[in-house]
C-alpha cells in the first residue's frame, strides 16, 4: 500500500507581499495561498513577482510555509 506524504513542497509566484514574512503567492495551477516564512527557515527577502519554493500540508492548500526563494 503506498503511504501518503504529510507535506508536499511546489514552486509559488509571489503575488503580493503583507509583511516581511508573509505574502499571497500564486500555485502552478493558480490558486492564490497565503504564504509565510517562519522562524524555522532562515529568512530572505519576499518580492512580487518573485518564486519561492514552498511547503504545503496535504490537508490544508490555502498557505504555504516559503522555504527558500528561487
Amino acid at each position: 500500500m503506498m503511504e501518503i506524504p504529510e507535506k508536499i513542497e511546489t514552486v509559488v509566484t509571489i503575488r503580493e507581499v503583507i509583511s516581511p514574512l508573509t505574502c499571497h503567492a500564486a500555485l502552478p495551477n493558480g490558486k492564490i495561498i497565503f504564504g509565510f516564512i517562519s522562524k524555522r527557515v532562515e529568512k530572505f527577502h519576499l518580492q512580487a513577482g518573485g518564486k519561492a519554493r514552498v511547503q504545503m500540508d496535504v490537508a490544508d492548500f490555502s498557505r504555504g510555509e516559503m522555504m527558500a526563494a528561487l
